[in-house]
């Protein structure tokens, strides 16, 4: 098979052969090792064969002990293709150069793709990989992943896992978020449980340091709820640190006031379409239209599709074909009854509160007072909650009672 592969472009030649000797002709060219494929009678007195250039030209020498004629009916190679381009030199020059331009464009960084977790500025991302020598136009010789994972972890702190892929030309660099590490404070450390917020007890599960608390209790915010400071139980036992934990469960009320206007305006899609095409020649942006762009304020959705020409999947050119489909939008004014309004932004306030507290919610009201085209609502909430926290406690230990010397 390679060895076809390299007759081929050193060049063959279909002939077709005709005589009343075709036997002959067979046998002269066995004896002069004349290689002979793709042989086909074509009647008794004509044969079609292929041959390589060199044996053609070794073929003609043995011709005259044949008796046959020879006619060329067909010519494929490199030979015969350079022998053509050698007439038309401004096409081969061209060609030339366009095989140069090309090769020179893919050694350069032409895609760079960055996909970033939630948190991470990607502009400042962009900004380190640029200092490292990696951005659209970038030599690919001057990248060195290794000093750019060490920038990005420098400068961008909130980064953890960083990957570096290259494929070709086209660059991909993924961030994933640092893992925080927690705030944990040493089991072992002298701890006790202070209260979050004012509110009065109504149950306590205490495992560990001295509860000062009962249910029923009113407690205010910073309070100390469990001490570290044990003292003793027992007839013999001594006072000692302890580390508090357990949850302490309060009834609390939380008020907040929100004002909201009584007339908006909100945008609706509408089945109105606009298709604009521009071409991108490295950071150039050409536009294939009027005017200067799509005005994202009577948009509902722009959509930017990217084709980008490439050699294979692997190497990229710095032309893209870009689509930008635009689904129109009217701004429409909507207003609502104080009531209306009143509601829903207490509804809203009250459902976000029950996202996050660490708790239930027991009983909600809200008063709503007009005033100015607003609505001011004071939502406040009766919650049963978790109010206790761990700090570190200093409380001094109880000093052990001296007993009486008996008479």
């Amino acid at each position: 098979m390679i060895g076809r592969l390299v007759s081929g472009a050193a060049g063959e030649v279909r002939i077709r052969v005709c005589g009343a000797s075709i036997e002959r002709f067979l046998n002269v060219a066995l004896q002069g090792e004349i290689g002979l494929w793709h042989t086909v009678r074509v009647d008794a007195r004509t044969i079609e064969t292929t041959l390589s250039l060199s044996d053609f030209y070794a073929l003609r020498r043995l011709m005259g002990r044949t008796g046959c004629r020879v006619r060329v009916i067909g010519r494929r190679g490199l030979p015969f293709f350079v022998a053509r381009l050698r007439k038309r030199w401004i096409l081969t020059g061209g060609m030339c150069a366009l095989a140069l331009v090309v090769v020179l464009l893919t050694q350069f960084v032409w895609v760079l793709e960055i996909v970033a977790a939630d948190g991470i500025p990607v502009s400042a991302l962009r900004d380190v990989l640029r200092e490292t020598g990696i951005y659209e136009g970038a030599w690919l010789g001057q990248i060195d992943t290794d000093d750019t994972r060490r920038a990005i972890q420098t400068k961008i702190p909130e980064v953890g896992v960083i990957a570096i892929t290259r494929i070709g030309n086209a660059v991909r660099v993924e961030v994933d978020a640092a893992v925080p590490t927690p705030n944990r404070i040493d089991r072992a450390a002298p701890t006790g449980l202070v209260a979050t917020r004012d509110g009065v007890v109504s149950s306590t599960a205490v495992t560990g340091g001295q509860l000062l608390v009962q249910p029923g209790d009113a407690v205010e915010q910073g309070q100390l709820l469990v001490s570290s400071a044990v003292p003793n139980t027992t007839e013999w036992g001594e006072a000692h640190r302890a580390h508090g934990m357990g949850r302490v469960m309060a009834y609390t009320s939380r008020t907040v006031t929100l004002l909201c206007p009584l007339s908006w305006t909100e945008s609706r899609a509408t089945d109105r379409m606009t298709t604009r095409y521009a071409l991108t020649l490295g950071d150039r942006r050409i536009n294939l239209y009027l005017g200067s762009g799509i005005h994202t304020d009577t948009c509902d959705k722009i959509t930017i599709e990217k084709t980008r020409l490439s050699i294979g999947s692997r190497l990229m050119l710095p032309i893209s074909l870009v689509r930008e489909t635009c689904r129109a939008c009217d701004a429409l004014p909507v207003s609502g009854t104080a009531q209306e309004v009143g509601d829903a932004a207490a509804q809203t306030w009250l459902d976000r509160l029950a996202q996050t507290l660490d708790g239930t919610i027991l009983d909600s009201r809200w008063t709503i007072e007009e005033e100015a085209g607003a609505v001011r609502v004071r939502v406040t909430a009766s919650c049963e909650e978790q109010i206790a926290c761990e700090m570190i406690d200093r409380t001094p230990l109880p000093e052990k009672e001296q007993e009486e010397p008996a008479e």
